[in-house]
């Protein structure tokens, strides 16, 4: 996985434990001596076990442990955020939107977790839920970049580019190296017809994820429209490499045709590959 993409991760799991530290402790002081501390001691060491094997990307181990912890006490909030975000990733959509359903019960004023069930929900195609969630979390505060994105594509998708790209500008803020942002806010230029905002951005997000081979297509589109022909059929063969054994086969027709003016375009194409 891009180390890039993996850091952002981190940095989003991160913020779920950050999210429910100080509620959690209020919690543990509110319950006076009494056999009930001895679970709450043990589903905190639980938890910290699932924290480890989520570290190691072991989510099906993690949930595990959230699950052990969550029996030990049941009111738990990040046990619930965190197991449904092990879900999340092992695309169980609806065991993770169940447990956000209950960190929420639990702790209602929780952007973070509000976000997270934002996500599922578009998961889910309840784009006006996922919306919802996300308004609501980015009004509530503290804000995530995930959320910013979330709502961004739903924007780009009402055509409301204006909008989108408000939204990516302050998700880039919270996570400059958001790879999805910059394609979000790239597909929102070209709507608009600001091409070279647009391949700047395409090009930010090719150079954060490389396998993303929509990008290179996206910004072939766009070299085509400003008249950089090698650029874009370089591009355009880096989102299709079967189509690079057809440049010989194209030499050979230029020169049968006697079309020599496109000669030199053919031989940068080559050379960019090289």
């Amino acid at each position: 996985m891009n180390t890039k993409r993996m850091l952002a991760q981190i940095i989003s799991f991160a913020a779920i434990i950050a999210s429910f530290a100080a509620c959690q402790a209020a919690y543990a002081e509110s319950v006076g001596p009494c056999a009930g501390q001895t679970n709450i001691a043990t589903s905190y060491k639980l938890n910290k076990l699932g924290h480890r094997e989520y570290d190691r990307r072991n989510f099906i181990g993690a949930a595990t442990y959230y699950s052990e912890a969550i029996k030990s006490n049941p009111r738990l909030t990040l046990a619930y955020a965190c197991r449904g975000d092990c879900y999340h990733k092992i695309e169980d959509c609806t065991r993770a939107l169940a447990d956000y359903n209950k960190a929420l019960e639990l702790e209602p004023h929780d952007s973070f977790v509000l976000g997270l069930r934002g996500e599922e929900k578009l998961d889910f195609h309840d784009k006006q839920g996922a919306l919802a969630d996300f308004d609501a979390a980015i009004n509530m505060g503290p804000t995530y970049f995930f959320q910013y994105s979330g709502r961004a594509k739903l924007r780009l998708e009402n055509k409301d580019y204006a909008g989108a790209i408000e939204d990516c500008n302050k998700g880039l803020q919270e996570c400059p190296i958001a790879s999805d942002l910059y394609w979000c806010r790239g597909k929102a230029y070209d709507a608009l017809g600001k091409l070279k905002e647009a391949s700047r951005d395409y090009s930010k997000a090719i150079e954060l994820h490389p396998t993303c081979l929509a990008g290179y297509e996206r910004r072939a589109l766009i070299e085509f429209k400003t008249g950089n022909l090698a650029g874009g059929i370089c591009d355009f063969l880096h989102a299709r490499p079967d189509y690079l054994l057809l440049l010989p086969s194209a030499l050979l027709m230029l020169l049968a045709l006697e079309i020599y003016e496109f000669i030199p375009t053919i031989i940068e194409v080559k050379s960019c590959w090289r």
